[in-house]
């Protein structure tokens, strides 16, 4: 009896053991049989994570966190990870750091970094080490939100001393007013429609006009070329020449003229020279003719003799017995 009792309690111990073992394996998320690769990773900040936390992928958990050092110039943390060997990681992988539940419990999640641009991840020097970015975890969020709700509480009065009676009438003239241009511009917007219609229909007239005279140089120039072939330029030529050549004897002709004018002209001046000289002599009593022109006496008796004269008709009209005297024998 007291054998049995003694392989009884071994083996219940033995149990015990095996139990702890294995939970602590599960605990941990160890796989049996599986290897084993160490992941590094490099973060601002980790937030709530605690050693021994999930390491997941695609939401699978493959490891678990292993520790987290500060760097010796405590720019950074380096949190060493766990992972399955045999999980294929993306080529351009980081690690995300979140809050895993709402009880404050934090992981770590393997993500490809291509799908997740907006998010600054903390590079390293060394091309070992992932680089890592950590999500703001509720505290802060709710701090950042609290920010939010003042900023909005300080704008929203901000606003209603703007916003008065008297700013919504100003709104509502301006409104008008934009409504009043707004009709304005439709209407110059007409108006110039129908002046662009009248424009248009003035370059349509033009370009007609323009290929009505393209027709008409063209039919000249069929015209040209026809007169050209039937050698009725050449005849138009031979007479224009003809008439140069009659036009160079007319030209010689009339310089011919001119000459004989020219001496006709010096002829003219020097007869006109002479009789001024002749007229001057006159003037100043020269000659019979200045002698005459000068004396008044002679001027005088013609007078006298020309009343005489007068007086001799009168008295011969009145007596002609006086002075003719016919005998008939």
């Amino acid at each position: 009896m007291t054998r049995r009792n003694e392989v009884m309690v071994g083996s219940t111990i033995i149990v015990a053991i095996i139990m702890i073992v294995f939970g602590t394996i599960w605990l941990k998320g160890l796989k049996l049989g599986t290897e084993e690769v160490t992941l590094k990773a490099r973060f601002r900040e980790v937030g709530q994570l605690l050693e021994g936390s999930t390491v997941k992928y695609r939401g699978v958990p493959i490891g678990r966190v292993e520790s987290i050092e500060l760097e010796p110039s405590g720019g950074a943390v380096i949190v060493t990870m766990s992972v399955q060997g045999d999980v294929k990681l993306p080529e351009d992988n980081g690690v995300l750091l979140a809050p895993e539940s709402m009880f404050g419990d934090w992981q770590a999640e393997v993500v490809s970094r291509s799908n997740l641009r907006g998010y600054d991840f903390t590079e390293s020097l060394d091309p070992s080490v992932l680089p890592g970015y950590s999500l703001p975890d509720m505290s802060r969020l709710t701090q950042v939100a609290a920010e939010i709700a003042t900023n909005l509480q300080s704008i929203s009065s901000r606003f209603e001393v703007a916003f008065t009676d008297e700013t919504a009438n100003n709104i509502r003239l301006a409104i008008e007013n934009i409504q009043d241009v707004s009709a304005q511009l439709t209407g110059l917007v007409g108006k110039q429609q129908v002046a662009l219609d009248e424009v248009a229909a003035n370059l349509a007239r033009t370009s007609e006009s323009a290929g009505q005279a393209a027709a008409t140089m063209q039919r000249a120039f069929a015209e040209i070329e026809t007169a050209i072939g039937n050698g009725k330029l050449t005849n138009i030529v031979q007479n224009v020449e003809r008439t140069s050549s009659r036009t160079d004897s007319l030209a010689a002709i009339l310089v011919a003229a001119s000459r004989d004018l020219r001496a006709t002209a010096v002829v003219a001046d020097s007869t006109f020279r002479r009789v001024g000289q002749i007229a001057a002599a006159v003037e100043r009593g020269e000659g019979t003719l200045g002698k005459l022109l000068r004396d008044t006496t002679l001027y005088t008796n013609l007078v006298d003799t020309n009343l005489e004269v007068q007086a001799l008709l009168r008295d011969l009209r009145r007596n002609p017995r006086k002075y003719i005297n016919l005998t008939i024998f």
